[in-house]
């Protein structure tokens, strides 16, 4: 998630006029700039991956590599797929990654209001159907995302095999006095005079040297600037609708948690008590799921994907590897019959040349959720059970 510097202004009808026509001339002189100068334009596209028409408009999702389950990723607010691409390509050897972005960010187009978790969610199974990209899915979700990933894992529970939290919001916070909003003021204040907010995007200092210029421009669109606007609004709206659709019972697939060490709020009171609020928040995350882990970002603020990618890389790992092994037990389960799987009680220990025989088979043929064998990083005693089934 990259920032927006925000500054409200007091103006004249007649001299907002001025501004909203210079804003237009700058945004399209951005968007053509952005059309010719880009790092892909070897590509006869302007962007990698693709764009899926979701009915009233096309969302932009960029996926790479192979094996189940298939990790999905979803940014923070204002954040976009290209901030993920060195995460993306070191897992892609084991698994399928896909970034996409929400409507109005990055290569999106923009989505009918409002730009709520609960439309959002909905969207994002719709672009996953009709780009054929199958279940079950890793949910990864940055600050505002962590909304979006509890709400699809709530609405759609059988499609999801675990999540990973990256410092993701709690949607608690806004119940609590750290967090707590005041009431949303309407937007003209005066017969001749209106309230409007200028936004200068911050591209993070860490954000790939190659890809600060069209970040920068994409983040620098009307559209972007403009969700920004009402994701941020709403946001207490959101973490109402995830709440009103939490699950009962904790879930069984593995959840990671990642939280950033440094801290973002002022060195003042109101501040070290955010800090503390946000680390209680961060803990309470661990109730989701009978299977949790939680990891702390000692380097990193929140953008804790830029900061140290090699952790987020490593959990998202540990949270896909533990979803393909639940996964395989509960097929063996129900293609064998075996249900004492769990207990791993073999009388014969298969050595490193059994399970090298067993991968010169042809297992391939023979894939859990479309994971290839081979792809699977699976224990030896299930390669073992599974070799027995197939030959007695």
């Amino acid at each position: 998630m990259s920032k927006y510097i925000v500054q409200k202004l007091n103006l004249s009808h007649y001299r907002l006029t001025f501004l909203l026509l210079f804003i237009t001339v700058f945004s399209l002189s951005i968007t053509a700039q952005a059309a010719n100068q880009t790092p892909f334009q070897t590509s006869k596209k302007p962007y990698p991956g693709k764009l899926i028409n979701v009915g009233s408009h096309r969302l932009h999702i960029h996926c790479v590599g192979e094996g189940s389950p298939t990790v999905i990723i979803d940014s923070g607010i204002g954040g976009f797929s290209l901030e993920w691409e060195k995460i993306q390509g070191k897992l892609s050897s084991n698994y399928k990654m896909c970034s996409y972005d929400r409507a109005g960010y990055g290569w999106s187009e923009p989505g009918p209001r409002p730009r709520t978790t609960a439309r959002i969610s909905r969207e994002l199974r719709v672009l996953l159907s009709e780009a054929a990209i199958q279940g079950p899915y890793i949910l990864v979700g940055h600050s505002f995302g962590g909304y979006n990933i509890r709400y699809f894992a709530s609405e759609y529970p059988e499609l999801v095999a675990g999540m990973v939290f990256v410092d993701a919001s709690h949607p608690e916070q806004f119940n609590t006095e750290e967090f707590k909003r005041k009431k949303r003021k309407k937007t003209f204040t005066h017969k001749n005079t209106t309230n409007i907010r200028v936004m200068r995007p911050v591209v993070s200092k860490n954000f790939p040297l190659d890809k600060v210029f069209t970040a920068y421009q994409l983040m620098s669109s009307f559209k972007s600037r403009m969700t920004v606007v009402n994701e941020s609004e709403l946001m207490d709206l959101s973490a109402e609708q995830v709440l009103s659709h939490r699950q009962k019972q904790a879930y069984s697939f593995p959840v990671v948690i990642i939280t950033r060490g440094k801290r973002v709020w002022p060195h003042n009171e109101m501040g070290d008590r955010r800090e503390l609020r946000w680390a209680n928040l961060q803990n309470d995350l661990e109730n989701l799921s009978l299977d949790t882990e939680h990891f702390m970002a000692y380097k990193s603020g929140h953008v804790i994907h830029l900061d140290q990618p090699e952790l987020v890389t490593k959990n998202i790992l540990l949270a896909a590897n533990k979803a393909r092994q639940q996964i395989f037990q509960r097929e063996a389960v129900k293609r064998y019959d075996t249900h004492d799987i769990k207990y791993f009680d073999f009388d014969i220990f298969p050595t490193e040349e059994t399970t090298f025989k067993l991968s010169s088979l042809n297992l391939e043929h023979h894939s859990m959720s479309n994971a290839p064998i081979h792809k699977t990083g699976l224990i030896p005693q299930l390669l073992y059970l599974r070799y027995r089934k197939l030959t007695s």
